[in-house]
């Protein structure tokens, strides 16, 4: 297994997890994980093809509801603050 494929791994063991309590950590981690995944050059659409066919295999609940949060980061349904791959280049780690 190479390093991407650990980070989507890390992002699916966190969704399977998720609970109410560690629903906001998970975010922070979750979050995190799709940084690294951006900085070593993965373009915004194989994440989200690829974490959109998880989230769509997924029982509705919580982690769905956790893994829908990541898409709409990656594909910047978020607060400018928050987005990861931007069309303008720029990019903010504030999370």
């Amino acid at each position: 297994m190479n390093d991407v494929d650990e980070l989507f791994t890390r992002l699916k063991r966190l969704c399977i997890a998720v609970t109410e309590k560690t629903y906001s950590d998970y975010d922070k981690q979750g979050y995190a994980i799709l940084v690294k995944i951006h900085d070593v050059g993965i373009t915004q659409n194989r994440v989200y093809n690829t974490l959109l066919q998880y989230h769509n295999d997924l029982p509705d609940g919580l982690s769905k509801d956790w893994l829908a949060d990541m898409l709409d980061y990656i594909c910047g349904w978020t607060a400018p603050q928050w987005h990861i791959w931007r069309s303008d280049g720029a990019f903010k780690r504030t999370k």
